[in-house]
């Protein structure tokens, strides 16, 4: 696998991990649920929400990373 097939599949695990939760946040907008029903959106929401923090701090670790090694290039 290349270098921009694993970003392809990172980017649409975040896109998708992203999508779902706001498919669910909508639901429960719009949608008088139970007590249980929250508890399982809200265990289902966990990986999503640990997903989509990973990836954030790696690219911003990336980010960081690129603008320290412009600094040297002055």
């Amino acid at each position: 696998m290349t270098d921009s097939n694993i970003q392809s599949s990172e980017v649409a695990s975040f896109d998708q991990s992203y999508a779902e939760l706001e498919r669910i946040s909508k639901e429960l907008e719009n949608t008088e649920i139970s007590v249980d029903l929250m508890s399982d959106y809200a265990k289902e929401c966990l990986p999503l929400v640990r997903a989509c923090k990973e990836k954030l701090t790696l690219t911003q670790n990336d980010v960081d990373l690129l603008m320290k090694e412009l600094e040297t290039e002055k």
